[in-house]
């Protein structure tokens, strides 16, 4: 005799949801366990009694972290979505117990995601080569951390930070499904820097900053540095941003030039309007951060999309940026204000390699032989440990013992994060890091010839100038501090994610349409 419906064999997976349903709480479950109407209503009423008995102060922090964990119960990329746009305030408000925003959105996001893939198993394809090369510099950052003579705690906590970044890749990689999550992913990734930018331009109009941020003496303006706290800081996180916003806001351009028939032209102008404000304000508070590097880290970015773009559309950007940066070096300088000028100048000063001990110090070349003696004491770091480095998160910690007269004071970094990685991580760990960033420079290749879609091309290319902005702009800072790692460890997840997006079925192509199709 034929079972019961309800006792018929389940299909695959539904065991383990079964099991799930049981163990975990009910609300975990909306959508498929609806809960009575009176438990809701009871439930709400002594949730807001209880919120009603906590302090003001207590309730404006309380309140952000509820509706964190529902946004994150409804979708686990929600969580994801939290954690990049915490970023901007890390620095500014704390949880109890010194817990950052971040931190406590970062352990959101991985607890909601293990249990969305344990009640609703799905399979995860991650990119082979990329992940082999993550698992393979964890290793050898593990292996630098058991070798430093100096702190285990500091080697370990830098261990620990990339291992953040490793997980917000691969977080991206099995959440980022669909293309609605492509375009909230997208979106935080603009908007985060963008918050950011915003408050930048406001400290550089006010002058709202303490005098060693000033530009020059006698103008009330001081360079943008957020709420990261320093200038350099801040241009790299936009340097994480802008390419983006570019590269959509020219491809939704071109495509309402050559759609100028087609429906909802007024929204598809709005989106125009939008995108550029956005790459225009990101762009604004790079140029008020008044950070050499970050320009020059920038002039490498906008050559990455034009390399991206390909085909004869690559020569023709290539050769409008070397006309432009050829007309700034023989004349633009000096149409542009003073201060500007001298920054611009002083860039070369960068790329030409000297030994700090033997330069007299003058107010005109302070930074420049700063900077230089960083560099050196990272590198005499290195040949004294060659094979595995001082120590990960140890550059302060060891600098004493290496530092160029009369420099003793150590700046965080080498400013230049691959002397710097040769100082922490030796040879080994350099190679390392070298070789995960080749693995992600071929898969966004791979995805330029997979994406088919104006709009997800886009999206590729920009952030293509995103990966060449922050290789540039390394040769002169270390933008791996202050969880900026974790947008830039999304947009090397969002690189690996595209193609499969792309090869969605026919019945995705109405929700592509959305993005700007």
């Amino acid at each position: 005799m034929q079972r019961p419906p309800a006792e018929q064999p389940s299909q695959p997976g539904s065991v383990r949801n079964t099991i799930a349903q049981h163990a975990l709480p009910g609300w975990l479950f909306l959508g498929r366990q609806p809960l009575h109407p009176a438990v809701t209503v009871v439930g709400i009423v002594l949730l807001v009694l209880a919120l009603a008995l906590l302090p003001l102060p207590m309730l404006g922090l309380m309140l952000p972290l509820i509706a964190a964990v529902l946004l994150a119960a409804l979708d686990p990329i929600y969580g994801l979505c939290l954690v990049l746009l915490s970023v901007p305030i890390q620095e500014v408000v704390h949880l109890p117990g010194g817990l950052s925003y971040t931190q406590a959105a970062m352990i959101l996001a991985v607890a909601a995601s293990g249990i969305g893939w344990f009640t609703r198993p799905q399979r995860i394809t991650v990119p082979k080569w990329p992940l082999l090369l993550w698992l393979a510099f964890l290793w050898v950052l593990l292996f630098a951390t058991t070798r430093t003579p100096f702190s285990l705690t500091a080697a370990l906590k830098e261990t620990l930070r990339w291992a953040e970044s490793f997980v917000i890749w691969l977080l991206v990689i099995a959440l980022v499904r669909q293309p609605r999550h492509v375009v909230l992913l997208v979106a935080c990734l603009l908007l985060a820097p963008f918050s950011e930018a915003l408050f930048g331009l406001w400290q550089f109009v006010t002058g709202s900053g303490p005098p060693s941020f000033r530009i020059a003496a006698g103008l009330p303006f001081v360079r943008a540095y957020g709420t990261i706290g320093q200038p350099n800081s801040l241009a790299g996180y936009l340097n994480m941003g802008w390419p983006l916003a570019f590269a959509l806001a020219l491809g939704t351009s071109w495509q309402l030039w050559c759609n100028h028939q087609g429906r909802r032209t007024g929204q598809r102008l709005a989106l125009v309007a939008g995108l550029w404000f956005l790459a225009g304000a990101l762009l604004a508070a790079l140029l008020a951060s008044f950070s050499r590097g970050a320009w020059l880290g920038a002039a490498v970015g906008l050559g990455g999309m034009a390399i991206a773009l390909g085909g004869r559309a690559r020569w023709v950007a290539l050769l409008a940026l070397g006309i432009g940066l050829l007309a700034l070096v023989l004349g633009g300088i000096g149409f542009l204000p003073a201060a500007l000028a001298g920054r611009l100048l002083s860039i070369f000063s960068y790329l030409i390699p000297f030994d700090a001990s033997t330069v007299t110090i003058t107010p005109a070349n302070f930074a420049v032989v700063e900077r230089m003696s960083q560099m050196q004491a990272g590198w005499r770091m290195f040949l004294a440990y060659p094979l595995s480095g001082v120590g990960p998160g140890n550059f302060s910690i060891a600098y004493p013992a290496f530092a160029v007269e009369p420099w003793y004071v150590s700046r965080g970094h080498a400013h230049n994060y691959y002397v710097h990685m040769l100082a922490e991580t030796g040879l080994v760990g350099t190679l390392a890091y070298l070789g995960l960033l080749g693995s992600l420079i071929l898969q966004a290749q791979y995805t330029l010839r997979s994406v088919q879609s104006a709009t997800l091309r886009s999206i590729t290319i920009g952030c293509c100038g995103i990966m060449a902005t922050v290789v540039g702009h390394d040769m002169f800072e270390n933008l791996h501090v202050l969880s900026m790692g974790i947008q830039l460890a999304a947009v090397w997840g969002l690189i690996g994610v595209l193609p499969a997006i792309a090869q969605r079925p026919h019945r995705n192509q109405q929700t592509t349409q959305t993005m700007g199709e």
